[in-house]
């Protein structure tokens, strides 16, 4: 018996983490299983942005169509949505789109995971991550050696970074990065027609804009480096880098074609940028390296960032003691440090219209290009960091002189700091400053079971659901009501077009960063009314232009995403009816009343009470067009 429980203690000792991790796995899938549609998604950037997406070219089977319409923005080219040649989109394709959600924060995970363990056991085994020693006049490289004795910190550390709260729909892009570099380095050491397989197949897993391009960019620079480092041109990056183009061209060949063959003004060119003063950036700066930014949250400010810094001048200053300062510029550690400041700093500089123009002026096709979601590589920078401290600390206490005791003392408060962190990720939307994760989708979730059962099964008036949010048997009861038939053109007040892209209902107005300007200009003449009313509303439709919807003229912010509409019961609707007919629009659906319905020629012709809110849905008639000249006469 004793026996069998030293077996059970081996067990546990050298699998508690995997074991740990298969325990969240377990956990989440039963939550979402058990809770289904009722979760709680982030809405923002999210369901009212990629989801309708995907549900569009599944209610159109439009995943392939190489000329297309779709439901929004009147009927704009397919050719603007995700291509086909992508993993989330995939998955969209085989999956019903909640399903396909949460198997996407699965995978997500798991590549990570897997992407962060073969770059460790790589760097580990070839050439250590070990601090650079001085020995007389000599420099000792980094020690190789046996990945097995830090297995479990990689399983926990590749673990938090999978379960970050990044932009959802660009979470495998981001869980990817440590892939790629795993592979370009197995590229340049053990060049093999796999390896470079798997590099041109590797833009399926990412995304050009926000990723690939920057990728390429940080290899170009390793080829540059290498080259005049070693004298000896690196043909095999130079080959990766072929394959990482050909096969971005290949899967998002939407994108370039769009990008190098359309001719047509988009909004890009009329997109205003914030201009900050020196201040104004230097605090940017500070901010984007202490918290990141809302799409690259990574939690890093509460562990990870004070363990960083505090080792960073505790290495540098013990290189500086021991006479070695080459070893500063050696290191991966500050490597890594480099890289997370220099990002930080091209995401402050963005702010700068004279940095941006004279982007522009090196690289004129570059007009609009948001250079500064380098910072989107920042996540992965602190956690390699992160990982580099805990394996030092772990490498030293197998090392040192030092009694049992107090090494598994060390080892033990090691791995505290490593489960910190992730319990910061998991719950950081009630610590301070967690009010930036709005991804928490896990945390919000489960806060929003605990809710309804505190509430004899009410939902949470200030949030909605994924199946409140789209309340798929509501809009299918209203356009019952209606006879609606695919393609008439309807506009949403109060609510995001997505709800109604989702349900199959064509829309005028949506959501994209990418379309004519010569719509916008059109689309301006609808909302004028408004925005004359509300000059804060004009400034951002103006200056931006992504959100091509109907504004309120007596409000300046409406919270759509929650369930009480924070109490608007009813709204004027100001709008040039006039141009709203001319574009083709046949109903208006509402979230609330329209009062002044017959003053801008509609009429109710269907209203339905939701889960969580009630749609009333306007016939527009052909407006009076008499002008007070006919009046007159």
């Amino acid at each position: 018996m004793t026996e069998f429980f030293e077996t059970i203690n081996r067990f546990f000792a050298r699998f508690w983490a995997f074991i740990l991790v298969g325990l969240f796995f377990v956990c989440t899938i039963m939550l979402y299983a058990t809770v289904g549609e009722d979760a709680y998604l982030a809405i923002h950037d999210n369901l009212d942005l990629f989801i309708p997406q995907f549900q569009m070219m599944k209610n159109d089977g439009t995943f392939f169509t190489l000329e297309a319409g779709t439901d929004f923005l009147n009927n704009i080219s397919r050719n603007v949505l995700p291509s086909e040649f992508s993993l989330y989109t995939v998955l969209y394709m085989i999956f019903p789109s909640f399903e396909a959600y949460i198997a996407g924060y699965i995978i997500k995970i798991l590549i990570a995971m897997i992407g962060s363990g073969l770059l460790a056991y790589d760097v580990i085994t070839h050439e250590g991550l070990d601090t650079w020693a001085k020995k007389g006049v000599y420099y000792v490289h980094p020690i190789k050696r046996d990945y097995t004795l830090v297995v479990t910190l990689t399983v926990l550390v590749s673990f938090a970074y999978g379960i970050l709260n990044l932009f959802p729909t660009f979470g495998i892009p981001f869980a990817s990065i440590p892939l790629i570099i795993y592979l370009l380095r197995k590229a340049h050491f053990e060049p093999s027609f796999w390896i470079f397989l798997f590099i041109f197949l590797y833009p399926f897993l990412s995304y050009f804009s926000y990723h690939g391009i920057f990728i390429m960019g940080y290899l170009v620079i390793a080829i540059i480096w290498i080259w005049i480092r070693n004298h000896k041109f690196p043909w095999q990056l130079t080959i990766g880098l072929v394959l990482l183009v050909a096969g971005s061209i290949v899967c998002e060949y939407r994108l370039f074609a769009t990008m190098l063959f359309s001719n047509e003004s988009t909004i890009r060119s009329t997109m205003a940028e914030t201009d900050l003063s020196v201040v104004g950036i230097i605090n940017e700066i500070i901010s984007s390296w202490l918290n990141g930014m809302m799409h690259a949250n990574d939690a890093h400010t509460y562990v990870v960032l004070p363990v960083c810094v505090i080792y960073f001048f505790y290495l540098n200053s013990k290189y500086l003691k021991d006479g070695n300062g080459i070893g500063i510029f050696h290191d991966y550690y500050n490597l890594c440090a480099i890289f997370i400041a220099f990002n930080s700093i091209v995401y402050g500089l963005y702010n700068s219209k004279i940095v941006r123009s004279l982007v522009e002026m090196i690289v004129p096709p570059l007009k609009g290009w948001q250079f500064n979601r380098t910072i989107f590589f920042n996540p992965f920078l602190w956690y390699a960091s992160f990982f580099i401290v805990c394996y030092r600390i772990l490498l030293d206490i197998s090392q040192g002189n030092i009694s049992e005791g107090k090494s598994i003392v060390f080892k033990t408060l090691t791995y505290l700091l490593v489960l910190l962190s992730i319990g910061v990720i998991i719950f950081q939307p009630i610590l301070p400053l967690g009010q930036t994760a709005r991804y928490d989708d896990l945390f919000y979730t489960a806060y929003g079971q605990h809710y309804r059962k505190c509430h004899s099964g009410n939902s949470n008036p200030n949030s909605l659901s994924y199946r409140e949010f789209y309340d798929t048997e509501l809009f299918e009861e209203l356009k019952a009501k209606i006879n609606y038939n695919e393609g008439q053109m309807c506009v949403a007040y109060l609510m995001y077009p997505a709800q109604l892209e989702y349900n199959d209902i064509s829309t005028l107005d949506g959501y994209l960063g990418f379309y004519s300007q010569q719509y916008k200009d059109s689309w301006r003449k609808v909302i004028a009314p408004a925005l004359e009313m509300q000059p804060s509303s004009a400034a951002y439709f103006d200056n931006s232009g992504i959100r091509c919807i109907l504004y309120s003229g007596n409000y300046e912010s409406v919270p759509m995403y929650t369930a009480n509409l924070g109490g608007i019961a009813s709204d004027d609707l100001y709008i040039d009816e006039k141009a709203l007919y001319d574009l083709g629009c046949k109903y208006v659906f509402s979230r609330v009343k329209i009062t002044n319905a017959e003053d801008k020629s509609l009429t109710l012709v269907a209203q339905g009470q939701g889960q969580a809110y009630s749609v009333y849905v306007y016939e527009l008639s052909e407006p009076n067009r008499n002008t007070d000249e006919d009046v007159t006469m």
